[in-house]
């Protein structure tokens, strides 16, 4: 028998998170048993549990298998064709908060053997998702601003980063000065939000105004990122954390162009071919296996312990992500 988190109701994440106990499942023929090593909880799990993430049809249904992204090891199966202890890209995978799984083989995602798996684990959809954010808003070139919110998230870690090496410079707005000193690694330089946070932005950037705001907060906080932008600008929005409604003053719109759009990885997935997919995946991964970001954790839970693990990552403040391990 193995461990698996399952959502059978909406509500608090860590009152509604249920720990079954169901048999392990065993390998076909070309299939690989995968033993999970670590899972990040990201923002949208904890959306999930609330029952406040999708709209219509993208709403996940329940009861549901918990977890959009981790990393394994091979344990078992076809392991001729991955030898035992493969790391494995465990990604879109239906209910990979559990101590195993089964994967075809032939279609395991490797990750490279020498890279930390913890860092593995988190090192999936962010990246992806950075990378077809900075293409899907606004043309960006060398030189261009970016001015984010949550900046000390893994998601703000990594998109400072790899904005770095495409030349675009990012100003990275937190909530205290305390995440700011966590933020010594920033490529971009780090400001305090508030009410005077133009200013803050452009003394930052030497008068120039950023073309792409990137807010994962929402509330009042959507609308002090549009402030700081150009004429035109845009404010690419991706998550709620302030759990508010995204506001944005009219002048904004009206006089000043600045648009607000959001970002969801599905849809930006499904509007690309099939080969500019891979080359996603293929960028994600090149930007792990030369660590190009690191992102920090600061506790582990074991599956037995996800209601503590989930309680935990819904807290402010923190200085790393939470993950879920065997």
């Amino acid at each position: 028998m193995m461990r698996q988190v399952v959502q059978r109701r909406t509500g608090v994440p860590w009152e509604v998170a249920e720990v079954d106990h169901v048999p392990v499942p065993q390998p076909g023929p070309g299939e690989v048993l995968i033993k999970l090593v670590a899972a990040p909880i990201n923002p949208a799990e904890l959306l999930m549990f609330e029952g406040r993430y999708g709209y219509g049809e993208t709403v996940p249904p329940l009861p549901r298998k918990a977890g959009i992204e981790g990393v394994g090891e091979v344990a078992g199966g076809a392991t001729d064709v991955l030898p035992l202890g493969t790391p494995v890209a465990l990604l879109g995978v239906d209910g990979l908060w559990s101590d195993y799984c089964v994967l075809p083989a032939a279609a395991a995602l490797t990750l490279p053997a020498d890279v930390d798996r913890y860092q593995l684990a988190m090192g999936l959809v962010n990246p992806q998702a950075v990378l077809l954010l900075l293409e899907d808003h606004v043309p960006l070139g060398p030189g261009d601003w970016i001015v984010q919110n949550a900046a000390n998230s893994a998601f703000g870690r990594i998109l400072d980063a790899i904005a770095y090496r495409r030349g675009h410079r990012v100003v990275n707005v937190v909530r205290s000065e305390k995440a700011a000193a966590s933020l010594r690694e920033a490529r971009g330089p780090v400001v305090v939000d508030g009410p005077d946070l133009t200013e803050r932005v452009l003394d930052a950037t030497g008068g120039a105004r950023p073309r792409l705001a990137v807010d994962a907060v929402g509330g009042a906080a959507t609308g002090r990122l549009g402030h700081t932008l150009e004429p035109g600008g845009v404010i690419s929005n991706y998550g709620l954390l302030s759990g508010e409604p995204c506001q944005v003053d009219a002048e904004l719109i009206v006089f000043h162009g600045v648009r607000l759009e959001g970002y969801w990885t599905p849809r930006s997935m499904a509007a690309r071919s099939d080969e500019q997919r891979a080359a996603v995946f293929k960028d994600a991964f090149e930007l792990l296996a030369t660590g190009a970001f690191d992102v920090p954790v600061e506790a582990t839970y074991s599956l037995d312990d996800v209601a503590e693990a989930l309680r935990h990552s819904a807290r402010g403040g923190r200085a790393g992500k939470i993950l879920v391990t065997p």
